[in-house]
């Protein structure tokens, strides 16, 4: 058995190339010990690296098996209602309003986390939605019984013009306001913001272009809604701050917590609030005056942290 030892060891790599060292140190008389010593401690860093890393390995394969728990637990449980829909079983789970509104909040949240979550699950946001969209209107659906009732196929036709007249409304509402504002990029009908932004930065007080640029978003989220708003002060920045990737990145995620702060205290500002304005259920001056300075402050703490830590990646002059 310990000559079969010598012979694995022998025929290993690592031991071929330790071996091959020891005998090329020991061949050479020409060279000092320390020298020999300095070669041999190289030659074993060099054979201890080509170890692989367990740990490394053990926390990317973690990592795997949790990503693809989240996306099959998640999809699975859509895929699962979609079925029992189709089915039209179990009938206590659809029939009972109780069970049926536990059920989609169930659906609303999974999908909430998954989109919450697509940087770790890698399943798009946009995918996920049109699935979830698809399983809650399936499942709602079958609770008005629209094959065998009349009376059941005409309420859910009310419920489906309902959603749509909602839905349509905010989309009719959006592509105007976003057509108008790449009609303007597109004839530089903001060169002159752009141009004023860079007489006021300069050369020297780049760390000037964090707050205004965020302030701007802030106050032209309310007037067009925060999504437009981000796009025109990110397309801004590009040009102010050609060169400097990380300070633009730095003034872009500042852009992104402004516009959203600065679209929650305008009734037209956002696409929930814009929702609920069209419904009648929030009233512009109450959301302006009850909302404003909260909406500031949530726009205005980060932007003084982060300002404070971010001048080191500011261009140079």
């Amino acid at each position: 058995m310990a000559s079969g030892c010598r012979i694995e060891c022998r025929n290993s790599p690592l031991a071929s190339t330790a071996m091959d060292t020891v005998a090329s140190s020991m061949s050479s008389p020409d060279k000092s010990p320390s020298v020999r010593n300095s070669t041999s401690g190289a030659d074993c860093a060099a054979i201890a690296s080509q170890k692989p890393s367990g740990c490394k390995s053990a926390v990317r394969g973690t990592v795997a098996s949790v990503r693809l728990l989240m996306k099959i637990a998640g999809l699975g449980l859509l895929a699962v209602i979609f079925i029992l829909a189709f089915f039209n079983w179990p009938h206590y789970m659809i029939e009972d309003s109780a069970s049926h509104r536990k059920v989609l909040t169930a659906l609303f949240a999974t999908g909430l986390t998954l989109v919450a979550l697509e940087d770790v699950v890698r399943v798009d946001k946009s995918a996920v939605m049109l699935v979830l969209a698809s399983v809650m209107w399936t499942f709602h659906a079958v609770a008005f019984h629209p094959t065998s009732s009349h009376e059941g196929h005409e309420q859910l036709s009310r419920e489906l013009e309902k959603g749509l007249a909602d839905v349509g409304s905010i989309v009719l509402f959006l592509l105007p306001a976003m057509g108008i504002v790449e009609s303007m990029d597109h004839l530089e009908g903001f060169s002159v913001v752009t141009a004023g932004i860079q007489r006021v930065t300069g050369k020297d007080r780049s760390d000037r272009l964090m707050p205004i640029i965020c302030l701007l978003a802030f106050f032209l989220s309310s007037v067009i809604d925060n999504l437009t708003a981000t796009i025109v002060c990110l397309k801004i920045l590009k040009r102010v701050v050609p060169h400097n990737k990380d300070w633009r990145h730095s003034c872009g995620g500042l852009v992104v917590v402004a516009a959203n702060a600065g679209g929650a205290w305008s009734p037209i500002g956002d696409v929930t609030t814009t929702m609920l304005w069209i419904q009648g259920k929030i009233t512009a001056s109450r959301t302006v005056t009850g909302l404003f300075l909260p909406s500031f402050v949530a726009g205005v703490v980060p932007l003084l942290g982060i300002w404070l830590q971010a001048k080191k990646c500011a261009p140079a002059a």
